[in-house]
């Protein structure tokens, strides 16, 4: 037991100095406030595995590598019912993700990103062709940090277009979040997904928009684990209250 508690004490002590995406020690930008991209890109020479689980045995895998500067490139994949039992259900084409810094970060000015992301969150319909929460498709990210008394606060917003709607009912989303740095291996997440481009009832059944918080720990070098608390707002259907995701991202060398 007392060897036990020692590796834990080990552990605990080890991630506080670690260098994940997540508190003010983080080696690296996050990509994402939850659901939506930050300005935020893999820097050059490196690559991101990232792996989220969710509901119904759900998993997907996303693959990213920088070879250029600020500019990023990957593809992900995702099915449920992978883990436990039942018929998996794939997604019917990988996520394509490509993203271009086109303005970096400085003091008196956000930095900007253009890109495309075509992989959505949580199940794929094979019916209707689409995740339960529409992937960004083309998107234009902006983010701007600040250090203050509590650590690190980086406020982050975009606009996206979709290609999962019907062509006829696809318009223009907006989003918007922030993240806290708590400590050096920690940090808190907040996003608002204004949903305006998603009317299917058989996925959405309010317009007040979808709102998602995260919390992420540098566990070790290179390795971030996130827990999701997703729809806060309870707006999605097929879902009581809000749901839990969990993703580990690990971004190194190569």
């Amino acid at each position: 037991m007392r060897a036990f508690l020692m590796l834990c004490m080990i552990f605990i002590t080890q991630s506080l100095y670690s260098a994940g995406t997540a508190g003010n020690s983080a080696s690296y930008e996050s990509r994402y406030i939850v659901d939506q991209p930050t300005a935020g890109v893999v820097p050059k020479g490196h690559f991101s595995l990232y792996a989220l689980a969710y509901t119904n045995g759900g998993l997907m895998m996303e693959l990213n590598a920088a070879v250029f500067e600020n500019f990023n490139m990957g593809l992900s994949f995702s099915g449920t019912n992978i883990i436990g039992s039942g018929q998996t259900i794939w997604q019917n084409y990988p996520g394509i993700h490509l993203r271009y810094r086109v303005i970096n970060e400085e003091k008196l000015l956000p930095a900007i990103t253009i890109g495309v992301n075509t992989q959505g969150r949580g199940e794929y319909d094979t019916l209707e062709n689409r995740y339960h929460t529409l992937s960004p498709g083309i998107f234009l990210a902006s983010s701007k940090a600040f250090k203050w008394a509590l650590g690190i606060m980086a406020f982050h917003g975009g606009m996206s277009y979709s290609f999962e709607p019907e062509p006829q009912e696809r318009i223009p989303n907006i989003y918007f979040g922030f993240e806290q740095s708590i400590g050096k291996a920690f940090a808190l997440y907040l996003e608002y997904n204004a949903n305006i481009d998603d009317d299917n009832t058989r996925f959405i059944n309010q317009s007040t928009g979808l709102m998602n918080a995260a919390i992420r720990w540098s566990v070790a070098n290179n390795l971030t684990l996130e827990i999701q608390l997703r729809d806060v707002l309870d707006t999605q259907v097929n879902y009581n209250e809000f749901t839990r995701f969990i993703s580990l991202e690990y971004t190194a060398g190569y």
